[in-house]
């Protein structure tokens, strides 16, 4: 079993480096936060919006549970939320290997000022300011990684040595 799970802060580029890992390896890509939408036919600031965060994290464990249970050798890009909830960190560490990308607070603030669909986002609260609340309640789970990398290259060579 060759599963890789990428957590990390919202816009740390989870998506982004798993998609390119899958297209330079023999990795199959899945995106939770895409796979929670084709599961519930909504965007996830709809989900939340009209359910709350807590039917959100029932939902994201439940698709998590899922892509485990059917599929193998595969990358995938979590929700920055993920490991935090439901035991979710557990089965990740149960089913593959965990890396954390731990991109530099000034990097996370500006990619999230790009991308106005983040729910968490959405309050009158200062990016910066709610990017280092998370981060401060969301390291702990992070940490339990087996890897924490700050680059691609490092993400490759972690998954090539597993080759």
């Amino acid at each position: 079993m060759k599963n890789f799970f990428l957590v990390g802060m919202p816009g740390s580029g989870k998506s982004t480096t798993a998609k390119y890992i899958s297209e330079n390896t023999n990795l199959n890509f899945f995106d939770l936060d895409t796979e929670i939408e084709k599961y519930l036919g909504k965007k996830i600031n709809k989900i939340f919006s009209d359910k709350g965060e807590k039917f959100f994290r029932n939902k994201e464990s439940d698709v998590l549970k899922k892509i485990v249970k059917k599929n193998n050798n595969f990358i995938l890009a979590t929700g920055g939320g993920t490991p935090c909830f439901n035991d979710n960190m557990d089965l990740i560490k149960k089913n593959g290997i965990s890396i954390f990308i731990d991109s530099k607070k000034e990097i996370l603030v500006e990619r999230i000022n790009k991308n106005k669909n983040r729910p968490l986002f959405k309050s009158s609260i200062s990016t910066d300011k709610k990017v280092s609340e998370l981060y401060k309640e969301r390291f702990k789970y992070y940490n339990r990684s087996d890897f924490s990398v700050n680059n691609t290259e490092e993400i490759l060579s972690i998954i090539n040595s597993y080759s």
